[in-house]
């Protein structure tokens, strides 16, 4: 299949929006700006052999998978999404089923008001998808990392544990046949949910201090966020929202759960840094979110309480560079 061809196939995938002037088949897609709004700028990449292998997501999973990570970040910053570049880096014997990666893209998009507006495509010897969102927020209300205070609460919406959990199980050969807690974990490994509506819901109520998608574990981004902040960040393992077939496989594994839901990567949930005050509020608002620990004025750090234990959560979860 010739380049035009292919790039002629995708640009079905571009919806209409009025924010959009321009989408695919130029130099640059073209996108309205909005008085009273800064910009917010991400990228991530969804590389196979690193995030992701053929045998545990299909096509239409590993763009919406990727999709999702991408969207994310925007969640955590309090925004929300407006348009997308996809860069593919594509094998030959894919070429013909690229649909299936842009079904899954588009999926995840259309569900928060996002059109791709172009991108890139080569032919490579692996699948590779680098993801740009573009999306906005109020001026000066962007939501950071370094603002969580001594005596917040430490919030995290949705629950932890099912994608390391999958993998887990995976890796030690429990995932043959159809086992509930299995299709359980793999639900959320494969499809997560981008936070944006319950954050958009969370800061008409409260006010957020600060916030970080957890991609990389909840102990590894909670140190990121406790060390911009300058604050010791204290979780308690029985307070941890870990769903039944997290349990249930820690059960069999005779481990601690919180072990799998403190490092789970790929988890797509948000922990926000909120005033104490805010407690009350948080859990009238009957959205997926739970208080999970609290900030505190000490050395930069991330624990969890446990048996009796403070134990020292900082390199618990995915290292890109390790």
């Amino acid at each position: 299949m010739k380049e035009d061809q292919f790039l002629n196939e995708l640009q079905k995938y571009f919806k209409e929006s009025p924010r959009v002037v321009r989408g695919p088949g130029d130099d640059c897609g073209v996108v309205k700006s909005v008085p009273g709004k800064d910009i917010l700028l991400t990228t991530d990449s969804f590389i196979e052999g690193k995030h992701f292998t053929h045998d545990l997501l299909s096509l239409r999973e590993i763009g919406y998978k990727a999709g999702a990570a991408a969207l994310s970040d925007i969640a955590a910053m309090g925004g929300k999404p407006v348009a997308a570049l996809v860069n593919l880096n594509i094998p030959e014997k894919y070429i013909a089923r690229a649909s299936e990666i842009y079904d899954g893209l588009t999926e995840v998009f259309s569900r928060f008001c996002t059109t791709i507006v172009g991108g890139n495509t080569e032919k490579t010897d692996y699948l590779a998808l680098h993801i740009t969102i573009m999306g906005e927020v109020t001026q000066e209300r962007a939501i950071y990392r370094d603002g969580a205070k001594p005596g917040d609460i430490l919030v995290i919406t949705g629950d932890l544990g099912r994608p390391q959990g999958f993998l887990t199980a995976y890796h030690k050969g429990l995932t043959k046949g159809y086992k509930w807690w299995i299709n359980d974990m793999r639900d959320k490994f494969a499809r997560p949910t981008p936070r944006i509506e319950e954050m958009e819901k969370i800061l008409k109520e409260v006010e957020v201090h600060a916030a970080i998608d957890i991609s990389d574990g909840l102990g590894v981004d909670s140190f990121r966020m406790a060390k911009a902040s300058g604050v010791e960040m204290i979780f308690y393992a029985d307070k941890l929202p870990i769903n039944e077939s997290v349990k249930h496989l820690a059960s069999k594994l005779e481990i601690k759960d919180w072990f799998i839901a403190v490092e789970s990567g790929e988890e797509y949930e948000l922990l926000l840094a909120l005033p104490p005050e805010a407690a009350e509020k948080i859990e009238e608002l009957k959205l997926p979110v739970k208080i999970i620990g609290e900030a505190r004025e000490d050395k930069p750090g991330s624990y969890i309480m446990a048996d009796d234990m403070k134990i020292d959560l900082s390199k618990r979860g995915w290292d890109a560079l390790r």
